[in-house]
């Protein structure tokens, strides 16, 4: 299912039903796994825009990853994923849609404006869910959303490994590891191209990804 031929994508967090479900939130990952361990999680910002990159292994990880930051996260989300009562749920609760065959104009406009109001953004950097290979080719989309939502304030990006053990299941094991953040050097690579820039960006956050899934898979 495609996304919605709009003019305009919209998103937003609606306060009472997010701190509504955040007991219920939390009663059901506790319920379902048996250990959840995040590592990394004081390198966040308590203010500013940042960019969370996560290995994108299972269907839990966007309700996982809301665990680790003390306020709402937003998240550029898979269109098909908003279909019926889930779909009015998270566009509610901060997620916003992007058709990942054909991404509208609409759904990047809207990822910048979170930027530079100095939000924080959850994109999954490798387009989909990966569990053949540790970490998929990574495309340069968040790359360039972020080199183009620059001001004067850098935005940080952290990779983010996330690791089931021994899979996906119930009573599993998670792993969260917050990698250092990467950091877009402004002085003398404006004049670069911004197709160059960000090769080189996605190449960096590549290998970062990889090494922040191996850290996650060694978390106790």
């Amino acid at each position: 299912m495609a996304e919605q031929n709009t003019s305009q994508t919209t998103s937003r967090i609606v306060p009472w039903l997010y701190w509504g479900l955040w007991p219920f939130h939390r009663l059901l990952l506790w319920f379902y796994f048996a250990k959840i361990t995040i590592v990394g999680r004081e390198q966040l910002p308590k203010d500013g825009g940042f960019v969370l990159a996560p290995k994108h292994y299972s269907r839990w990880d966007p309700v996982i990853l809301a665990l680790v930051w003390f306020r709402p996260l937003r998240f550029m989300t898979n269109a098909i994923e908003f279909r019926g009562v889930q779909g009015w749920f998270i566009r509610r609760l901060g997620a916003f849609s992007i058709n990942l065959n054909r991404p509208q104009a609409s759904s990047l406009r809207h990822a910048l404006e979170i930027l530079k109001t100095g939000q924080p953004l959850v994109l999954f950097p490798e387009g989909g869910i990966e569990r053949e290979l540790p970490v998929r080719p990574l495309k340069p989309g968040l790359a360039r959303l972020v080199l183009q939502a620059q001001g004067d304030r850098p935005i940080p990006i952290f990779p983010v490994g996330i690791v089931y053990t021994p899979c996906p299941q119930f009573r599993c094991r998670v792993s969260v590891y917050i990698a250092p953040p990467l950091w877009v050097e402004r002085n003398g690579c404006d004049r670069q191209p911004l197709k160059q820039r960000a090769q080189q960006l996605t190449e960096e956050l590549h290998k970062a990804l990889l090494d922040a899934v191996t850290q996650a898979a060694q978390v106790d």
